[in-house]
């Protein structure tokens, strides 16, 4: 049961409460030392003394490997430390020895991950410390990143085909690299704000909507794979395909322009939490739909039923899949922003 106390009055204007005694002691309170006093989304208060506050314990995970350890379960288990939030990920052999293999995944998942660092290597133990100002991440600012990046990653692929740059395909390679470890910082960020409500503060989003939150950046990342297996299709397709990509430029252009369109708009969704403009974006997807399907049926006017038709028509669902996470986005952004715009939506003067 909650103890209930009363408020009183102190000077002019000051309300103020006593504390409870066994409170107090628990926390090793004396006078003269400095509380913490948080306001909460639902009115409440939280009072905490500044020391307990500076104490932050570490959070830390031992994985523990054998020789005929997975490889791959290893990747998981490390990334899963990071994206939960730990600040210190041990791995450490129980047969002698960490072999070879797993000191080369280990590696590449540091590598992958923003902020984590080996800072103890030994024979038989790997200590990767998460160094991470959380509070110096916006949530809003890294998934404004992802947006940047799956543009450029369009853009690139736009130029290597229009203007014959096949080279810059690779680079579409990279940028999806990049997408995948924001993608793993902002969870952990989001992770990090549902238990720390100052964190969510820093991050610029309610605890309440981190999971809506957390299905934006995973769409990103949906889309930016998607454009990355666009790319590497047109490598295996070689010269023979981009050139006979490159005889319906027109449409493809206007295909290309009007996915750029899409995720520009999507930044901008995401940005000011406007609903109506949301719905704009949701009816451009549609048309876009629409621009897809025109093209795919030009291309085998053109080029019947061949592999380079296949290639190219696997190179478009490609295309279809981006604009399709992009709806999902989309249609989480028009949620938050009706949370965002409250009790009442008028909608009596929008007619598409």
């Amino acid at each position: 049961m909650p103890e209930v106390r009363r408020v009183q009055k102190f000077g002019r204007s000051t309300l103020m409460i006593s504390l409870p005694s066994s409170w107090v002691k628990s926390v090793g309170l004396s006078p003269g030392d400095t509380v913490s006093i948080e306001v909460l989304e639902d009115g409440t208060l939280r009072l905490a003394p500044i020391t307990m506050l500076q104490k932050k314990k570490e959070r830390r995970l031992t994985v523990r490997v054998g020789q005929g350890s997975s490889e791959s379960l290893l990747i998981r288990a490390i990334y899963a430390g990071y994206i939960l939030g730990m600040d210190t990920i041990v791995v450490e052999t129980t047969s002698g020895i960490l072999s070879e293999p797993h000191l080369r995944v280990i590696r590449a998942t540091v590598r992958a991950l923003i902020g984590a660092e080996i800072i103890e290597n030994t024979p038989n133990k790997i200590t990767i410390q998460v160094l991470i100002d959380a509070s110096k991440y916006s949530a809003a600012t890294i998934i404004g990143r992802m947006a940047n990046l799956v543009k450029f990653m369009i853009q690139h692929i736009q130029i290597a085909l229009l203007d014959n740059k096949p080279y810059l395909l690779r680079e579409v390679l990279e940028l999806e690299s990049e997408v995948d470890r924001l993608h793993a910082l902002t969870v952990r960020q989001l992770l990090l704000s549902q238990t720390n409500r100052t964190l969510g503060r820093y991050l610029g989003i309610k605890p309440s909507l981190a999971t809506e939150y957390r299905g934006v950046v995973r769409a990103f990342e949906e889309a930016a794979d998607a454009l990355s297996a666009a790319a590497e299709i047109l490598v295996k397709g070689g010269v023979d395909v981009v050139r006979k990509l490159q005889a319906t430029k027109d449409l493809l252009k206007e295909c290309l322009d009007t996915l750029l369109l899409i995720v520009d708009r999507i930044d901008k969704c995401l940005k000011n939490l406007n609903p109506y403009l949301v719905n704009e974006v949701l009816n451009l997807i549609k048309e876009y739909h629409g621009h897809l399907k025109k093209y795919n049926e030009l291309v085998f006017r053109e080029l019947g039923l061949d592999e380079a038709y296949l290639t190219i028509r696997e190179f478009s669902d490609r295309l279809y899949e981006v604009s399709r996470e992009m709806e999902t986005i989309a249609e989480t952004a028009f949620d938050i922003a009706i949370e965002k715009t409250g009790e009442v939506l008028d909608i009596s003067r929008t007619y598409v």
